[in-house]
């Protein structure tokens, strides 16, 4: 039997810089856009997060993909 996993839902957490703490160590804010279609494209969900990190004025950190699956047996 082959397992197969079948994505559910999937969310884009886009991270942006908001400077430094009091010990000098960098601090983000993590910004989660959820209901991303299950099907997406890597690629546009790279160009959806570098679109949606353009609206702020601060750099961005970095891009991370949620995704909840089912796992079953064929």
């Amino acid at each position: 039997m082959a397992a197969v996993m079948n994505v559910l839902k999937r969310s884009l957490n886009v991270s942006i810089a908001r400077g430094e703490d009091a010990d000098g160590n960098p601090v983000s804010k993590t910004y989660t856009y959820s209901n991303v279609k299950p099907d997406a494209e890597p690629a546009k969900m790279l160009a959806a997060g570098k679109a949606l990190g353009s609206l702020f004025d601060n750099e961005v950190t970095g891009f991370v993909v949620v995704e909840r699956s089912s796992l079953t047996e064929e």
